[in-house]
């Protein structure tokens, strides 16, 4: 099942990477909200697979740890995907 977890966690990131090359190159508030939509969930992706490799690598690490370093990096990458949403909502 480690496995499967990694090979999910790798799809996630790979999604987050092929969102900055999506909204490269557009400039103006446009392309500075997606860019933080983008990092958002990169921070996301990144906060998945950290939790599978602090458990692969680092064994010993307490799981209630383990998760609240999870939980912090999915929190911060929402709200920066709620800050991006933000100004999308200024655009109007």
């Amino acid at each position: 099942m480690q496995v499967i977890n990694l090979i999910l966690d790798l799809i996630l990131v790979g999604a987050a990477i092929w969102m900055v090359y999506t909204v490269r190159g557009i400039g103006g508030i446009v392309g500075k909200t997606l860019n933080i939509i983008t990092v958002g969930a990169i921070v996301l992706g990144l906060a998945h697979i950290t939790d599978t490799g602090l458990s692969y690598f680092w064994p010993g690490l307490e799981g209630v740890i383990r998760q609240f370093i999870h939980r912090m990096m999915v929190f911060t990458g929402f709200v920066l995907l709620a800050l991006g949403f933000r100004q999308i909502r200024e655009l109007k």
